[in-house]
């Protein structure tokens, strides 16, 4: 039986203000910041995902952390012990594997070290790991670019080194293309890197709904999902999940908004749980809520009573 577990990225919207930084293809970095309200704190996530949701394992995200010296870090390390539960990934987004200059891109790789080894002692299955950046829109690296390729090789080994499994995720950019996520896989091997496989990262559904997220940094408001989301063919999304299917790790149940009614959108879940059910998918099933304005943690419990449904055979 599948694994479920819940992401803090689920509930960021009760961790407080967010601020992270990406590094742009000009070498610039773009800055973003979320003016969340603080409802309590990050090291109590573990406590609160098992009692409020239900489950015994977690993912969580290094940049709802201050940093590497962030007093959170050792209190969600001690929560994880006190309440029993498991921490199956952590979405590392430092750093930039693409990176030509020498020097930046040693520097990054040292950051994604500190940060996986942070959370290799909390006993972390996974580490995640970008491909890139994000916002490397419209650049087309080549799947054995040498820093890339090199990069998560030494990445790989290090995390192997510690106990952890190192993994790559769709998450923007290049990953958006499941040929280039596949053949850079095959490129760094098996034995380096796995693939994190989110059921709605990919370039069809990135536009609205990363304009729907970022709304939220116009104050925080709640804003409606994009109507026009529900009349697109997701065709695509879903040829990319049989494509990545036979790689995958770990999965993100991605769902981008639960409505009043209980609808959720935009991916069809039975149908990509059917997708990785006719490939033999027995890995962990992270519920990754990417909505915003309600109550995150309600939506969230919707969202893992449906997958745990798929986890147990029912669906």
């Amino acid at each position: 039986m599948n694994t479920v577990s819940a992401s803090s990225y689920s509930v960021r919207e009760h961790l407080g203000p967010v601020e992270f930084t990406f590094p742009m293809p000009d070498g610039t970095d773009m800055h973003l910041k979320f003016p969340f309200e603080k409802l309590f704190e990050i090291g109590d996530f573990p406590r609160r995902a098992k009692e409020e949701l239900g489950v015994d394992a977690i993912e969580t995200v290094a940049f709802q952390f201050a940093g590497l010296d962030d007093p959170e870090l050792d209190r969600f390390a001690a929560s994880l012990v006190a309440s029993g539960v498991r921490l199956v990934d952590v979405a590392i987004d430092a750093g930039d594997l693409l990176e030509t200059d020498d020097a930046k891109r040693a520097a990054d790789l040292a950051e994604m070290k500190r940060w996986i080894a942070r959370f290799a002692a909390m006993g972390s299955q996974f580490v995640r790991v970008n491909a890139g950046s994000p916002f490397r829109v419209g650049e087309h690296a080549p799947s054995d670019a040498p820093q890339l390729v090199e990069g998560l090789r030494e990445l790989g080994a290090y995390a192997a080194s510690l106990g952890s499994r190192l993994l790559i995720e769709n998450h923007g950019g290049q990953s958006g293309d499941p040929v280039w996520v596949g053949e850079l896989l095959t490129n760094v091997g098996k034995e380096h890197v796995g693939l994190l496989l989110d059921l709605g990262n990919f370039d069809i559904l990135m536009q609205p709904t990363m304009a729907h997220l970022f709304s939220a940094t116009e104050g925080g408001q709640e804003v409606p999902f994009p109507a026009m989301v529900d009349a697109m063919d997701l065709t695509p999304l879903y040829d990319a999940l049989e494509a990545l299917a036979p790689y995958t790790e770990l999965v993100h149940v991605k769902v981008h908004d639960v409505d009043d009614a209980g609808v959720f959108r935009a991916v069809d879940l039975d149908r990509a749980f059917g997708i990785l059910a006719r490939h033999g998918y027995e890995g962990p099933l992270t519920v990754e809520y990417e909505g915003h304005g309600g109550d995150p943690w309600e939506k969230t419990r919707q969202v893992i009573a449906v997958t745990r449904t798929f986890a147990e055979g029912g669906r």
